[in-house]
Order: structure tokens, then C-alpha cells, then sequence
């Protein structure tokens, strides 16, 4: 029987983690209908034309890459462990938008501003929590992983595909959690408040939607 090939020293792991996250811009107005289908809210789902007077928008990437020490026979197999790992998460897109029929400049477009800048915070601050998890949940992969293969480069592709799937639980609470706090933030409570306030601004953005707008 063939002689199983050794793995390398493993050492302790560079383990860098970077994380882009700028605050979330404010975009020119769009319409409330504009909102509505970036929202991707199907045309006869319940709600009110109030939930799209303001939207945030978000959009994370993630990336990771690896660097492997390997050993082996001449012409593999070989077996391979995580050297280096660089993992970054990039807030490719965080912006918010009101709706132009909102007065511009005025107590409403403040409220409606506000609120969407509570769903801007919970974006970022779920992404800083999940550095940190991918941060904990790379070196625990790191103390164990190793991978045989017929040679380096197959070695390196299946660590690759080992540490994706060791850090998608914490991509899913990422997600989980946001959601979570998204939905805590867009009460109906919430919108009652924001269908009461600045009673002007009311009026005109009743006329504006042709009476559609919540009272």
C-alpha cells in the first residue's frame, strides 16, 4: 500500500483581516415608484407607499486568499496547510435614497433621512461583527486544515473551498442578523410616527402621490 504523504509543519497561520466599510452615501431622489421596484416589493404585496419614501441599499462582498506550504513526492501526491490567509470584507454598495415627492430640505425629508440612517447603522455595524466572526472562524479552521492532493495547486483549490465553507455561518448570521434588525426598525409603530409627523409636508407629498400616501 502507498505510503500516505506527510503533511508540513504547520505552524501558526498569518491570519490578515481587512474590512472596508464607508458610511452609507445620500443619492439623488428617485421616485416613490422607482423606490418600490428597487425594493423589489411585488405590486399587490400589503404595505403602504410610506415604506418607500426612503431606501437603503446594501451590498457585501467578500474575498479570501491563501497562501499554502506543501510537501511531497516528485509528482504529488502532496499535502498541503494554510501558510498566509487574507480575508476582506467590502461594503461594495450602502447608499440611501428618499423620494423626490418628499418636500425637499424639510422636516419630513430629516425624519424619513433619520430613519433610513438607523437601517445604515445596522448594516455597518453587522459587518464589523462579522470580521470578527470570520476573523475567529478562520483560525479555528486554520489549526486544522490540511488537504491532499495530487499536487500544490489542487491542494491550494481544496483549502479554498474548505475555508468558504467554514466561514459561511457567519456570512448566514450576517444576513440573519440584519434582517433581524431591519425588521425591528420598520415596525408598524414606526410607520404610524412617520405618517403623523410634519403634517405640511403631509399635505404635499398627498398631492404629489395623487392621495396615495398614508394619513
Amino acid at each position: 500500500m502507498p505510503v500516505p504523504v506527510a503533511c508540513p509543519a504547520r505552524g501558526t497561520p498569518l491570519l490578515r483581516v481587512s474590512l472596508s466599510d464607508p458610511d452609507a452615501r445620500v443619492l439623488p431622489p428617485l421616485s416613490a415608484e422607482r423606490l418600490r421596484q428597487l425594493a423589489e416589493v411585488p405590486e399587490d404585496a400589503p404595505g403602504t407607499v410610506l415604506h418607500h419614501l426612503g431606501l437603503t441599499l446594501s451590498r457585501v462582498e467578500w474575498r479570501s486568499e491563501i497562501t499554502v506550504r506543501s510537501q511531497g513526492r516528485p509528482g504529488g501526491p502532496v499535502c498541503g496547510v494554510p501558510f498566509e490567509i487574507r480575508l476582506s470584507l467590502v461594503h461594495a454598495e450602502h447608499s440611501i435614497r428618499l423620494a423626490r415627492e418628499i418636500p425637499r430640505n424639510g422636516c419630513l425629508a430629516r425624519q424619513v433621512l433619520a430613519h433610513e440612517r438607523r437601517h445604515a447603522e445596522v448594516n455597518r455595524r453587522t459587518l464589523r461583527e462579522a470580521a470578527e466572526g470570520l476573523r475567529s472562524a478562520a483560525r479555528a479552521w486554520a489549526a486544522r486544515a490540511e488537504a491532499r492532493a495530487p499536487d500544490a495547486a489542487a491542494a491550494a483549490q481544496a483549502l479554498q473551498e474548505d475555508l468558504t465553507a467554514a466561514v459561511e455561518p457567519v456570512l448566514a448570521r450576517l444576513r440573519a442578523a440584519r434582517e433581524e434588525a431591519h425588521a425591528a426598525i420598520d415596525s408598524p409603530e414606526e410607520y404610524r410616527r412617520l405618517g403623523r409627523v410634519c403634517p405640511a409636508d403631509q399635505r404635499v407629498l398627498s398631492s404629489r402621490l395623487g392621495d396615495a400616501a398614508p394619513h
